[in-house]
C-alpha cells in the first residue's frame, strides 16, 4: 500500500535550510545598520529640535562635512595611528604569548614575574604618558610603547589561563606514554590554549588604537589623537567627532579581522562550530 504523501527529497530539505541560512545572516547584517541608523536620526533629530550650539555637539550631518572636507588629511594621519597600533600589537603579541608560555610552564617563572605584571598594569597609563616624553622623546618610538603597555597584560593573562586550563587527566596520560613537556606544550597546552589567546588577541587589538591615540595626545605632532587635540582646542568639535569616528571604526575593522583569523585558526572550537 502506497502513501500520497511524497518524502522530502535531500536536495529540496537542502535548499530550504540553505534559504532559511541566509536570511538569517541577513537579517544579522541588517538589524546593527538599523540600529546604528536610528541612533544617528535621534542624534540628529535632538541636536535641532535643542538647538544644540555646535562647538558643544555636532549634528550628524556637520560631522560627515568635516570628513567629507577633511578626508585626506584624515586618512593621512590615521595611517600614523595605524602604523603605531599595529607595531605595538604585534610586539605586545609576540612578547605576552612568549611570556605566558614561561610563566604556564615555570612556577618559579610565575611567582617572580607576575606580581611585576600587576603592578604594571595597576599603574594608571594616563600618568605614565607624559614621563614617556622624558623617557623616549617624540615621535613614533611614545606610540609604540604605550600602544605596547595597553595590551601586553591582556595577552599575558588570556595566554597563562588558556595553558593552565588543560585537562590534568589529558596530561597525565600522555606523560605516562613517554611525552616530554616540550611536547605535551606543544601537542596539547598550546591547542588548548588557543580559544583563550584569541580572546586576548581580539581584546588587545581594539586596546591598540586606544592606546596609540593617548600616546598622540601628549607625545606626537601627527595621527588622530593629535588631530584630536587640536580640533577640540580650536573648539572644531565637528572635527573631533570626526576623529573619534575614524579611530572607533578602525578598532571595529582590526576586531573583526582578529575574528577571521580565529576562525580560520580555531575551526574546530564550539564557538566556531556554533556559528
Amino acid at each position: 500500500m502506497t502513501s500520497d504523501t511524497a518524502t522530502p527529497t535531500v536536495p529540496k530539505v537542502s535548499a530550504i535550510a540553505k534559504a532559511r541560512h541566509r536570511r538569517t545572516r541577513m537579517r544579522n547584517a541588517l538589524l546593527p545598520l538599523a540600529s546604528a541608523l536610528v541612533g544617528i536620526v535621534l542624534w540628529e533629530a535632538i541636536v535641532r529640535w535643542l538647538a544644540i550650539p555646535g562647538y558643544l555637539l555636532p549634528a550628524p550631518t556637520a560631522v560627515l562635512s568635516a570628513m567629507v572636507e577633511r578626508w585626506s588629511y584624515l586618512m593621512t594621519n590615521l595611517g600614523y595611528t595605524a602604523l603605531a597600533a599595529m607595531s605595538g600589537f604585534f610586539i605586545a603579541l609576540v612578547l605576552g604569548v612568549t611570556l605566558g608560555i614561561a610563566i604556564a610552564a615555570s612556577p618559579i617563572v610565575d611567582r617572580i614575574i607576575y606580581p611585576w605584571l600587576i603592578i604594571s598594569h595597576a599603574v594608571p597609563k594616563v600618568v605614565v604618558a607624559p614621563l614617556m616624553l622624558v623617557w623616549i622623546g617624540f615621535g613614533l618610538k611614545s606610540g609604540i610603547i604605550f600602544v605596547i603597555f595597553f595590551t601586553f597584560f591582556t595577552i599575558v593573562v588570556n595566554t597563562v589561563m588558556g595553558l593552565k586550563s588543560a585537562d590534568p587527566d589529558l596530561l597525565h596520560l600522555v606523560r605516562a606514554m613517554g611525552a616530554g613537556r616540550l611536547r605535551m606544550m606543544l601537542k596539547i597546552k598550546l591547542p588548548n590554549a588557543l580559544p583563550n589567546i584569541f580572546t586576548g588577541i581580539k581584546l588587545a587589538a581594539t586596546l591598540a588604537p586606544v592606546g596609540a591615540v593617548i600616546g598622540e595626545f601628549v607625545a606626537s605632532n601627527r595621527g588622530l589623537g593629535y588631530v584630536l587635540i587640536q580640533a577640540v582646542g580650536s573648539m572644531s568639535t565637528d572635527l573631533a567627532f570626526a576623529a573619534v569616528i575614524i579611530v572607533s571604526s578602525f578598532g571595529v575593522a582590526v576586531w573583526y579581522l582578529a575574528e577571521l583569523v580565529e576562525k580560520k585558526c580555531i575551526p574546530w572550537h564550539a564557538s566556531q562550530r556554533g556559528q
